[in-house]
C-alpha cells in the first residue's frame, strides 16, 4: 500500500510541478498518509490532508497507477496419452525386464494306440523399460516477491510444475510420432501402417487391417482399434466422422458403421506439414501394450521442491522463528523452486520402433495421400 501512495504522490507531483505551493501540500498529504499507514504513534490523519488532495485529484493519479495488471495466463492444450498409453511401474532406476510367451501352434496329429503324443514347447520375448529424472529449476531474489505489487509471482509455482507437464506430453508423444517407429510400421506391411489421409474409407481400412492380425504362429488375435489419436487439427475431421449418422463423403446416404466405434484422443505434439498430417490408432491398453509409460512406485506424478532456506528469524533473546522458503539464501537472499519427473518407456528398441512395445497395438497413417 505504502507504495501505491508512493507513486500516486510522484505522479501528482509530477503533474503539478509547475505550483510549487500544491507540491508542497501534496509532499504533506504523502507524509500524513505513509504515518498513517505505518500507525506512527497510533495518530489519524488530520483534516488538513482535504486540503492537499480533493477527490477530483484521485481519478487521475490512481487511474494513471493502478491501471496496470498482468494479464491471465494462456490455457494450453494437454495430451490424452495417459487414456492410450499402458502405464507401467518400475521399482528404481534399473532396467527392469517384460516378458511375453508364445503359444502352442495349431498342429495336433493323430495320436495311434500306445504312441507318445507330440511334444510341443514355448518361445519367450522380452522388452526392457526404465526411468530417468528430468527436472527444471528457477531462482530470484527475495526482493522480487516484496516488490511484486501485480502478483505477477504469485502462480510461478504452477507455472513451473504446468510446463513440466508439457514436457511429459512431448516426451511420450516421442515414443511413437518419430520418424524410426514411422518407418519400422511400415516395413511391418499393410496391416500396420498406411498413407491416407482421415477420411471414412481410410479409418475404415485401418480398423480392417488392426483386426486381420495374427500372432507369429499365424493365430487370430483379438485385438480391436479403441483410440483414434490425432493432433488438434483433426479434430472436426474426426468429429463428423465418428459422428455422422452417415458417411460424410458420400451423397448416397450410406450408412456410417464407424459411428461411435471409436474414441478420439488428441496429441498437439504430433508433428506434420500440411496438408500431410498423420494419425494413429490404438488398442485399449489393458488389451495390449502398444506404448508404455513407466512411472517409479511412488513418483506417478510432477514434483515440486524448493530449496530450504537457511535465514531464520530470532528474535532479540535468541528464540528462533518457522523456516519459510521465501526468506530464501541467508548469503545472497535467492529464491529457488524445482520442478521434477521421474518417466520413462522401453529403452531397447531406439532404432526400430522406439517407444512401441508391442506393434499389435498400434496403427499409423501418414496421411499423404487422398
Amino acid at each position: 500500500m505504502r507504495r501505491i501512495v508512493k507513486m500516486v504522490m510522484e505522479m501528482a507531483q509530477e503533474h503539478n510541478k509547475a505550483d510549487n505551493a500544491v507540491v508542497t501540500q501534496l509532499t504533506e498529504a504523502y507524509q500524513f498518509i505513509d504515518n498513517a499507514i505505518g500507525d506512527v504513534d497510533g495518530r489519524h490523519v488530520p483534516a488538513s490532508l482535504v486540503e492537499a488532495l480533493v477527490v477530483g485529484d484521485f481519478p487521475t493519479y490512481f487511474a494513471r497507477t493502478l491501471s496496470r495488471r498482468v494479464y491471465d495466463r494462456y490455457a494450453y492444450r494437454r495430451g490424452d496419452w495417459r487414456d492410450y498409453c499402458f502405464m507401467d511401474q518400475v521399482p528404481d532406476y534399473t532396467t527392469a525386464d517384460r516378458f511375453r510367451f508364445s503359444e502352442f501352434d495349431l498342429t495336433y496329429p493323430k495320436t495311434y494306440e500306445k504312441a507318445e503324443a507330440l511334444p510341443d514347447f514355448l518361445t519367450e520375448s522380452r522388452v526392457q523399460i526404465s526411468v530417468d529424472d528430468y527436472s527444471k529449476q528457477v531462482d530470484f531474489s527475495r526482493r522480487i516477491l516484496v516488490n511484486d505489487d501485480l502478483g505477477a509471482f504469485d502462480n510461478i509455482a504452477n507455472k513451473l510444475g504446468d510446463s513440466c507437464r508439457r514436457f511429459e506430453d512431448w516426451f511420450v508423444s516421442a515414443f511413437y510420432d518419430n520418424a524410426l517407429t514411422q518407418g519400422a510400421l511400415v516395413v511391418l506391411g499393410a496391416l500396420y501402417s498406411g498413407t491416407g489421409r482421415l477420411t471414412t474409407a481410410n479409418l475404415s481400412i485401418a480398423w480392417n487391417a488392426f483386426v486381420q492380425r495374427v500372432d507369429a504362429l499365424g493365430n487370430p488375435l483379438n485385438i480391436r482399434p479403441r483410440y483414434l489419436v490425432i493432433p488438434p487439427i483433426l479434430r472436426l475431421t474426426a468429429s463428423q466422422i465418428l459422428q455422422s449418422e452417415f458417411i460424410a463423403e458420400l451423397a448416397t446416404n450410406g450408412i456410417n458403421v464407424l459411428r461411435g466405434a471409436l474414441e478420439i484422443k488428441e496429441d498437439p505434439y504430433i508433428g506434420y506439414v500440411s496438408p500431410n498430417i498423420p494419425w494413429y490408432l490404438m488398442a485399449d491398453p489393458n488389451d495390449v501394450a502398444g506404448v508404455t509409460v513407466a512411472r517409479m512406485t511412488g513418483m506417478e506424478d510432477v514434483r515440486l521442491y524448493a530449496l530450504a532456506p537457511d535465514k531464520i528469524p530470532m528474535s532479540p533473546a535468541g528464540q528462533l522463528g518457522a523456516a519459510d522458503w521465501r526468506l530464501g539464501s541467508f548469503i545472497s537472499g535467492d529464491i529457488e523452486i524445482q520442478a521434477e519427473t521421474t518417466i520413462g518407456g522401453r529403452n531397447d528398441a531406439a532404432g526400430t520402433l522406439v517407444g512401441v512395445t508391442d506393434a499389435n497395438g498400434i496403427y499409423y497413417s501418414s496421411g499423404t495421400t487422398p
